[in-house]
């Protein structure tokens, strides 16, 4: 599908410090393969939606070359349980991870190519071929990223450090399949201080409420990547100016909870409370923890530089109805080619994607082979489980657009390259076209493609139709069809009245 990164997420990256100004950014042209120059490296907005950030942390960095992977052999989901398992050794234990602890916990395994013509052994996917999951009677807290994160190989796009220090501090890019380097490891019983670590976890469970959704909430609403090299673990956080935070503005619970269910799948609720609070400069490992882990003083930095708060959010949560972001104040983006009227941040989504089951996950694989054998829109029947984690999605929207409705449907079609719930409007750079400004250079190496929000999308188109006939409306842009003749299945009596989906009076 390639890649459908925009400047204006580019530029977000940059203001929510997830990448520094020493780091250029390249986005991708029409090629549907990565095409690198030397010194360039692959990275996805996915990525860096789930904790990921440059430079990258030293725990992520070992975890690559451990099993010889690269970023683009990881799915979105991957990058999730990462960032949950290095948050809970900081966070809660005090000590950095390691790949040692990480091998205990988690597995790894080879996601292949699909297809019964394809002979066996079957060759691993060329991106997104590492899949992270629990160990077998791991006892780890449990996640669950999202279905709908299966689209992220199309938010690809190319860095390169500029500054004298290495400000990414990835692999050299190896395009070839991973070799499944040490996938096999697992030290059981015979690391010292995973052993320590696992019964240290036990006794926490069992005095404590401690629960998964602890973990997540932790790094959400310290504003933090536990994935990016911070000058200090998460257990010396101190405050509001803390540098290694996002920013110092405070979170919700409730804006904290709608952040939660955009990267994972978790039934928190908005009055949420902790089951265990993580550990801070106000509140410290005990004596005893400190006893049990010595590398919790051994690893302990000094002081940092408080940073100055920020007035404005740079990492804010976008709901579908808020489409106008706004400019920064440090755009980069220069002398760019001015946007036509009613597009570009009047339409464009930044970070927040609302990820929408697939239907087959909602509705079952009966429904929509019934539904395609049918050829029209039936209601989606509502789950029966209480334990939901957020409200359906709204299948079909309509947006203002050039005075016009425009309409789409989330995820219906995965052949499409637009990211679900996301409006994408057409705004080219002339080729090789280079913008600076005071946060860092942006260069967009060739004339980005346009989409339209319907571009291969006629289902949406049939179900937009169906949707205004059936709330008595018609479109301006289309003359009403004309209502077929049904046949009356039923005698003319009383029943005879409720016909054709109308009740008449009388």
């Amino acid at each position: 599908m390639g890649s459908n990164v925009t400047q204006y997420e580019i530029d977000w990256l940059y203001r929510s410090r997830r990448i520094p100004e020493g780091v250029t950014c390249w986005l991708p042209g029409d090629e549907i393969e990565q095409v690198l120059e030397p010194g360039e490296h692959v990275v996805f907005l996915a990525h860096f939606e789930r904790g990921f950030g440059l430079p990258v942390s030293e725990f992520f960095r070992k975890f690559l070359d451990f099993y010889e992977l690269q970023p683009h052999h990881l799915p979105g989901n991957a990058v999730f349980y990462l960032s949950c398992y290095a948050t809970f050794m900081e966070a809660y234990i005090g000590i950095r991870p390691t790949c040692e602890t990480f091998s205990r916990f988690f597995a790894l395994r080879i996601n292949s190519v699909q297809g019964k013509e394809i002979p066996k052994p079957k060759p691993p996917v060329q991106c997104g071929s590492c899949i992270i999951g629990s160990r077998q009677g791991s006892p780890f807290f449990k996640f669950s990223g999202l279905e709908s994160c299966r689209l992220w190989q199309g938010t690809f796009f190319y860095v390169r450090n500029n500054s004298a220090a290495n400000l990414i501090d990835l692999p050299p890019f190896n395009p070839a399949p991973p070799s499944r380097t040490n996938w096999s490891y697992n030290p059981k019983s015979d690391h010292a201080e995973t052993n320590r670590v696992v019964r240290f976890m036990a006794n926490l469970m069992m005095e404590t409420n401690i629960c998964s959704d602890d973990i997540i909430r932790t790094f959400i609403s310290r504003r933090v990547l536990p994935l990016k090299r911070r000058q200090h673990k998460m257990s010396e956080m101190y405050g509001p100016g803390d540098p290694t935070k996002i920013t110092g503005l405070p979170l919700s619970k409730k804006g904290i909870v709608r952040k939660a269910r955009q990267i994972c799948q978790t039934a928190m609720p908005d009055d949420w409370e902790w089951g265990l609070r993580p550990l801070s400069t106000t509140n410290p490992p005990t004596q005893e923890a400190k006893d049990r882990f010595p590398r919790i003083d051994a690893d302990r930095r000094g002081p940092c530089v408080k940073r100055a708060l920020d007035s404005v959010d740079p990492d804010p949560f976008i709901r579908w109805q808020d489409l106008k972001m706004g400019r920064t104040k440090a755009s980069r983006l220069g002398q760019s080619v001015p946007e036509p009227s009613g597009s570009s941040d009047d339409l464009t989504l930044l970070e927040i994607h609302e990820h929408a089951p697939p239907l087959q996950a909602e509705a079952g694989s009966k429904f929509v082979e019934k539904l395609m054998a049918q050829g029209q829109k039936n209601k989606v029947p509502t789950s029966d489980a209480d334990s939901s984690q957020a409200p359906p999605p709204k299948r079909f929207r309509t947006e203002p657009l050039a005075g016009k409705e425009a309409g789409y449907r989330e995820d219906l079609n995965p052949s499409s390259s637009l990211k679900p719930g996301t409006i994408w409007c057409g705004l080219c750079l002339p080729s090789g076209g280079t913008t600076s400004g005071a946060r860092g250079p942006y260069t967009a190496r060739t004339a980005r493609r346009t989409l339209s929000p319907l571009q291969n999308q006629d289902t949406a188109r049939n179900i937009g139709a169906e949707e205004e006939a059936r709330a008595g409306g018609t479109s301006g842009s289309s003359r009403p069809r004309k209502k077929k003749k049904k046949k009356d299945v039923f005698p003319q009596s009383r029943a005879g009245r409720f016909r054709a989906g109308n009740l008449q009076p009388g």
